[in-house]
């Protein structure tokens, strides 16, 4: 049987919130929840906001500690790799290039931090990964010289999936990270993000409230209700015959909402 790339088991979350009569009062964000993913393989984690979808994300890539659970990444414990091990095996694309990228440095800088903090490479050879991976992306060299401001919504999201490939990650997080963005440019990002697990080997973890981004990227789906995780199937089977109530809600709002538009 094949080890896969990420197995988690019972991975939960809890915030404390005080005292009511004189006993330690706790916020569950996360409720166990346990889930694989394969190499080339996509996982979508839906639901509402409050959901707990961007806690498990924040967790997987050492953002916040989990309160309980177990993360194995190819067999071994998560947490027996160093940060910059870690670093280098997931990465995340946030929802909003405008705030997660430093407007005072520019895009060849943005791009140079994770290999300067992460490996021992010298100027040039960080300048020509650089260069190599803006390519990938669809930019040019000479972008290295351009600030955020400078370039367009969609090109700020290719800077983040640039950054996010520059260690040469096995799994990218995308959390909402096409939310943001006009349906033309949306679907340039996905062919790109489609194009690159291809060419790569990359897997996925898709964090979105949006079920269509969701049925056309995703090999299997978990869905989560107020940190509780109600369904879990290939994307198939829950878009042909989902279980349970929440799920099928999910799906008939967005069909009306594409409706509308």
């Amino acid at each position: 049987m094949t080890t896969p790339l990420l197995k988690v088991n019972d991975l939960s979350k809890s915030y404390y919130a005080g005292y009511k009569r004189f006993k330690r009062q706790y916020n569950h964000a996360l409720s166990p929840v346990s889930f694989e993913l394969n190499q080339g393989e996509t996982l979508a984690i839906v639901g509402e906001a409050g959901s707990g979808k961007s806690t498990i994300a924040r967790i997987l890539v050492g953002a916040e500690i989990r309160s309980g659970g177990e993360i194995f990444f190819e067999g071994e414990a998560l947490e027996k790799r160093d940060l910059k091990q870690r670093c280098r095996l997931i990465r995340m694309i946030f929802q909003d290039p405008n705030t997660s990228l430093n407007p005072r440095l520019t895009i060849g800088e943005l791009l140079d931090e994770p290999l300067k903090f992460n490996t021992q490479l010298d100027k040039n050879e960080r300048k020509a990964l650089v260069i190599d991976k803006l390519r990938k992306v669809g930019l040019l060299s000479e972008h290295i010289e351009f600030y955020p401001h400078m370039i367009s919504e969609g090109q700020k999201q290719r800077v983040a999936v640039a950054r996010a490939l520059m260690l040469d990650p096995k799994i990218i997080i995308a959390d909402e990270a096409l939310t943001a963005l006009d349906l033309s440019v949306r679907s340039q990002i996905l062919n790109l993000l489609l194009e690159l697990q291809q060419e790569m080997g990359l897997s996925y973890i898709f964090v979105s409230h949006n079920m269509n981004i969701i049925r056309h990227v995703s090999d299997k789906i978990m869905v989560l209700k107020k940190g509780v995780m109600v369904e879990k199937a290939t994307t198939e089977q829950l878009f042909n015959a989902p279980q349970h109530e929440y799920t099928q809600r999910l799906i008939q709002e967005q069909s009306l909402f594409t409706r509308k538009k």
